[in-house]
C-alpha cells in the first residue's frame, strides 16, 4: 500500500469508534504537542497508559486475564507497573508477536521483520492499517521537529541505500518511505537486490544502484536528503578519499559528484546500526570525514556543515528516536514512555548518564499493548526540549545480561513462562 491507500483504510477502522482509539487518533495529529511542557507530557502519558489498559482489556481476554493474575488496576496503573508489563523483544522472534494482538485484529496490514543481524530467527510485527497510518503522521512529525522545520510537499528528492524490496520487510525503510510518500517528496533507491543460487542454496545480495546514485548526486533539487546505514556514508566517503587525483578531478568536472552537494536543507539521515561491519570508526569520526566530501546549505544561502542525524527504529516500535548530531541527543515521540531500569535492581531509575536498560510503551499502537525491552543500553539526561530529557545510545545487551533480564523483569514474561 502506499500512504494514501494506508490513510483511506485506516479512516475505515471500527476501532476508531472507540473513545479511547479516537482520542489517540485526535492526539497523533497534534504538533503542538512538541510546545507543550515535559510535566504536561508526563501528566498525560499517564493518564494515556492507564486508558490504553482499559482499552486492551476491552479488546482481549489475554490482556483482562493477564491485568488481574499480576494485579494491576487499569485505573490507579503507575509507571512501575508498566516495567512489569514490558517483555523482552527476543518473546516476539517468529510467530511470537500473534498471541499479544487483540481479538478483533484488523486485517490488510504489513508484517516487518528485524534485518537478522543480532539472530537468525528475526522479530515479524504486524502492523495494521491504522497503526501505518499513525506510524506515518507520528514519524513525519518526529523526523520534522529534529531536522528544525517542516518538509516542503513535492519539494526536494531523497535516495535511501536501501533497495525498494526492503520497504516490505524492515521498519526504517518503511519509516522513511511512507512518510516521503505522504509529502509527494521522490525517493530514489540506491540499491539492488540480487538473488540466486550457489550450491543448491539460495542467497541475495545488494550492489549498488549506480543509476539512481549518480542521478541524486548530480540532481539540483533541494533539499536532498541521504539516508543510509553509519557505514554506507562512511564507505561512499572513504571511497572518495583515496581517489587519485585525476579521478576526483574527473568526478568534479565530469560527473559533478565531488563534493556532493546537498543544496538548502540537505542532510544525512543515518539509521539500521552496524549491520554486521565490526570495523566501523567511532560515529563522530564518519561526520567528520564525510563532511569533507558532503556540502549543505542553510534556507538563507549561508553554507553550513552538512546536518547528520540518527534514526533508532527498531521493529517492535511503531516510532523512532531521533538525534542531531551536535545539537540533540535522541528524543522520543511525546507520546512515547521511554524509561531506564537499574541493571542490578531492575527497577526504574532517574539517575543521569548511568547504563540503563532501555523500555518502550507506545500507548498508540492499537493492535497489541507495544510495551518492550529491545535489548539495549542508553543513558538520559536533562533536557530543556518538551520531553525533558533526552537519551544517548550505549550497546546492545550482552547474552548474560539479556537472560538476567528475562530471568528478573515483569509480571507478564512470568505468566507466559507459567503458560508455555
Amino acid at each position: 500500500m502506499n500512504s494514501s491507500e494506508i490513510f483511506e483504510a485506516a479512516s475505515k477502522s471500527k476501532l476508531l469508534k472507540d473513545p479511547y482509539i479516537e482520542k489517540i487518533w485526535s492526539l497523533i495529529g497534534d504538533k503542538t504537542l512538541f510546545e507543550k511542557s515535559p510535566d504536561y507530557l508526563r501528566s498525560l502519558r499517564k493518564n494515556l497508559l492507564r486508558e490504553a489498559l482499559e482499552y486492551f482489556s476491552r479488546h482481549s481476554q489475554y490482556y483482562r486475564e493477564l491485568f488481574e493474575r499480576i494485579g494491576i488496576n487499569p485505573k490507579n496503573a503507575e509507571l512501575e507497573d508498566l516495567a512489569k508489563l514490558a517483555i523482552p523483544s527476543d518473546i516476539l522472534r517468529g510467530e511470537g508477536h500473534k498471541q499479544f494482538l487483540i481479538e478483533d485484529i484488523e486485517e490488510n496490514g504489513e508484517y516487518f521483520m528485524s534485518s537478522g543481524t543480532t539472530s537468525t530467527n528475526p522479530v515479524k510485527i504486524y502492523r495494521s492499517p491504522l497503526d501505518l497510518a499513525i506510524m506515518i503522521k507520528a514519524n513525519t512529525q518526529i523526523f520534522e521537529y529534529v531536522y528544525g522545520e517542516e518538509l516542503e510537499v513535492g519539494k526536494g528528492l531523497a535516495l535511501f541505500m536501501a533497495a525498494p524490496e526492503l520497504r516490505y520487510r524492515l521498519n526504517f525503510v518503511a519509516f522513511v518511505h511512507l512518510a516521503l510518500d505522504a509529502k509527494k517528496i521522490p525517493l530514489l533507491y540506491g540499491m539492488n537486490l540480487r538473488e540466486g543460487v550457489t550450491e543448491g542454496k539460495p542467497w541475495q545480495k545488494l550492489e549498488p544502484n549506480q543509476e539512481n546514485i549518480l542521478k541524486f548526486l548530480r540532481s539540483k533539487e533541494e533539499p536532498k536528503l541521504l539516508f543510509t546505514a553509519p557505514a554506507g556514508v562512511y564507505l561512499l566517503a572513504k571511497k572518495f578519499e583515496t581517489l587519485s587525483s585525476i579521478r576526483k578531478f574527473i568526478y568534479k568536472y565530469f560527473a559533478r559528484a565531488i563534493p556532493v552537494n546537498l543544496g538548502k536543507g540537505g542532510v544525512i539521515v543515518t539509521g539500521g546500526g552496524t549491520k554486521g561491519f565490526t570495523d566501523l570508526p567511532p560515529y563522530d569520526k564518519i561526520v567528520e570525514l564525510s563532511r569533507k566530501y558532503f556540502l549543505a546549505y542553510k534556507k538563507s544561502g549561508e553554507k553550513r556543515e552538512v546536518p547528520f542525524m540518527d534514526v533508532l527504529g527498531m521493529t517492535e516500535t511503531l516510532t523512532a528516536m531521533i538525534d542531531k548530531f551536535g545539537e540533540m541527543d535522541k528524543i522520543p515521540h511525546p507520546l512515547s514512555e521511554v524509561f531506564l531500569l537499574n541493571p542490578k535492581t531492575f527497577e526504574i531509575m532517574d539517575e543521569e548518564n548511568v547504563d540503563g536498560i532501555v523500555g518502550i510503551f507506545n500507548p498508540f499502537t492499537t493492535s497489541w499493548f507495544e510495551a518492550f525491552y529491545p535489548g539495549d543500553i542508553m543513558r538520559q539526561h536533562s533536557s530543556d526540549r518538551y520531553y525533558g530529557k533526552e537519551f544517548i545510545y550505549v550497546r546492545r545487551l550482552s547474552v548474560e545480561e539479556g537472560w538476567n533480564l528475562q530471568r528478573a523483569c515483569g509480571g507478564t514474561l512470568e505468566e507466559l513462562m507459567r503458560e508455555s
